[in-house]
């Protein structure tokens, strides 16, 4: 699908429905993309955060073969990311939902996302706390995936999912790209003209078609146990 504003505004409405005396009810998006796109964390600007690119690219996106086709703001925080070859997830819940009672949103969505990652066949997965990113750009804010955050998965050693929160008076959003392939380092080499090689076995990974069901089934079972 294309990622626009109006799915973008559709979220920011649910997260916002509390607010209103609506109720919030627990609603999972999975969804992949149309083309290569960056998205940015609904604080960053894209001049500091796609430098030494982004006024070349603005002028004339055709002119950069190695560019991205598209660049969005999201409406969650978190840094830069590449899409394509991936799985992306939303979640939308209400705050005071029965599963933060015992746990918290990072530890219950990152249990759901292991959960349902290994139902669909994907092992050599795990569940860490994070640390501070690498900054390939020397700027300060390290792409996505040169950092690890509180209960995010990973992948042979190496991070495979990348999420970001946004927190409303009733209710809370979680986005996260799942990597179903290496061109999430399109972005690096993009920015800096190298990255890391990663070796991983993504031929090993399913379609996102039967990962988007293991996920929902996961989070189906996860809500009837909360």
């Amino acid at each position: 699908m294309r990622v626009d504003s109006e799915l973008f505004q559709d979220m920011e409405r649910a997260l916002r429905a509390g607010e209103s005396g609506d109720a919030t009810v627990p609603a999972l998006r999975l969804y992949t993309w149309d083309v290569p796109t960056v998205s940015l964390g609904k604080n960053q600007t894209p001049e500091i955060a796609l430098a030494p690119k982004w006024d070349a690219w603005t002028r004339d996106p055709a002119s950069d073969p190695d560019g991205p086709s598209a660049v969005v703001h999201r409406p969650t925080g978190g840094r830069a990311v590449w899409h394509e070859q991936e799985l992306t997830y939303s979640v939308i819940f209400p705050v005071a939902h029965p599963a933060f009672s015992r746990r918290s949103p990072e530890d219950f969505f990152g249990a759901w996302l292991l959960d349902g990652a290994r139902r669909a066949g994907i092992a050599d997965l795990s569940l860490e706390r994070g640390s501070g990113g690498r900054d390939p750009l020397g700027l300060g804010a390290a792409p996505c995936f040169a950092s690890t955050s509180r209960s995010e998965l990973k992948w042979h050693d190496k991070k495979w999912v990348g999420s970001a929160r946004r927190l409303g008076q009733t209710a809370l959003l979680q986005h996260g790209a799942i990597r179903l392939g290496p061109a999430g380092d399109n972005l690096e080499r993009w920015l800096t003209g190298t990255a890391p090689e990663d070796d991983r076995p993504w031929e090993t990974l399913p379609t996102p078609e039967i990962l988007a069901k293991h996920l929902a089934l996961a989070l189906l079972d996860a809500l009837e146990s909360a």
